[in-house]
């Protein structure tokens, strides 16, 4: 058993070890402003202790301030900080705990002002000594205060204890205010990732069925097709792990897509591609734009015996960025689709933003969906060159001839 205890003993010590020095930069940005806030409401309490103030009594002031002020900083993070995430915070438990940390709090008031009435000695100034205090009375009669050691070192235990309840009660505010703005963002980024699961199996399944076409009618196409679904799958896998990718990475996906719809469709499949060289590292959500190109191939131009026309564009606006993408349809409407694709992809730009917007404009001749996005920094044309290659070469064969 005392082997137990011991072990018991050893991982709690552990524990609070690691709880003192692990902080976020938040906490630490706080706890400043409260060491500066508590220093100068300390020097302004000492300040009318002084009979005849000078530089010398300022300084050696500011010196027992910063001593009695880094104590009750060092006990609020090391003893009580400690304390609270290891019995309170847990699960919330605050019944016989919470009695447990008046009593653990009212025992640490004490040793603080046990500290700070010995740090007197170290003082040449007996005004700040609270065993030496005097008032001075209106007719100038100087009187001495006659506490004792005792109560004196009880009261002000007290008085410690009272602002250790304060910085916990604000402590265990910002926790819960902090913990309920982490499981907001956990519950966000859930929403975001099981909207952008939801593509896969529809994806996937369009993939599979343009294979099958090409199996009985040219096998070795097949194969090279299966190939590039391979490839497209190794990207689709990495990409669909976070809710946002850029916009070049989208294009990455998106034209291995293309090269599969292709060897179906042949010369049914005309690709028009209009992207601006300063949006390539915008962000956008992840599958955006190989969804509304899946919609696109699937209800606009796969059903035309003629096939039709493909267009994507990228361009900046004057609150942001558009990216744009339409099809011919010749009559033909989009809309007797599911709009599965469209409904997840508008939910997940509401979750991401309310500045976001997504517009549908259905004609008689074609369809088009532009998605409006907030832009971060625009980078330079000439570090984005790399990313327009692949327009002119991987797809070459599909883009429109007039415009090749």
């Amino acid at each position: 058993m005392s082997d137990l205890a011991a072990n018991s003993l050893q991982q709690r010590l552990q524990r609070w070890w690691r709880i003192s020095f692990q902080c976020s930069p938040a906490y630490l940005w706080v706890s400043l402003a409260a060491y500066l806030v508590y220093l100068v409401f300390y020097m302004l309490s000492i300040s009318v202790m002084f009979k005849a103030p000078n530089f010398e009594t300022y300084l050696i002031a500011t010196l027992r301030g910063l001593l009695d002020t880094s104590l009750m900083a060092f006990f609020c993070h090391f003893l009580i900080r400690p304390y609270l995430k290891l019995e309170l915070l847990p699960q919330g438990r605050y019944g016989s705990n919470l009695f447990g940390f008046l009593l653990y709090s009212l025992l640490l008031g004490q040793l603080v002002m046990a500290l700070s009435l010995n740090l007197a000695d170290l003082t040449p100034l007996k005004e700040l000594d609270l065993r030496h205090m005097s008032v001075q009375k209106a007719n100038g009669e100087e009187m001495q205060l006659q506490i004792g050691m005792v109560t004196m070192q009880l009261i002000g235990g007290f008085n410690q204890a009272v602002l250790f309840w304060l910085w916990a009660l604000a402590y265990v505010f910002w926790g819960t205010l902090a913990s309920k703005r982490q499981m907001q963002k956990q519950m966000h980024q859930a929403q975001l990732q099981q909207l952008t699961n939801q593509l896969n199996p529809h994806f996937l399944f369009n993939a599979l069925n343009s294979i099958r076409a090409l199996i009985y009618e040219d096998q070795d196409k097949a194969a090279a097709t299966v190939t590039q679904l391979s490839e497209l799958f190794r990207f689709h896998l990495q990409a669909h792990l976070k809710p946002l990718s850029t916009l070049a990475d989208e294009w990455q996906i998106t034209s291995q897509y293309l090269q599969i719809e292709q060897v179906r469709l042949e010369q049914r499949l005309q690709l028009d591609l209009q992207f601006d060289e300063q949006l390539w590292q915008q962000k956008l959500p992840t599958l955006s734009l190989l969804t509304l190109v899946e919609n696109a191939i699937k209800h606009g131009i796969a059903p035309l015996p003629q096939g039709g026309r493909l267009w994507i564009k990228s361009r900046p606006v004057a609150n942001g960025w558009q990216l744009i993408v339409g099809n011919s349809c010749a009559g033909l409407s989009n809309a007797h689709g599911t709009r599965t694709g469209l409904k997840n992809l508008r939910q997940r730009l509401a979750l991401l933003s309310g500045r976001h917007h997504l517009h549908v404009e259905p004609q008689l001749a074609q369809y088009q969906v532009t998605i409006e996005l907030e832009a971060g920094e625009l980078d330079q044309p000439a570090e984005l060159t790399s990313h327009a290659t692949p327009t002119e070469t991987e797809l070459h064969h599909v883009e429109n001839p007039d415009r090749r």
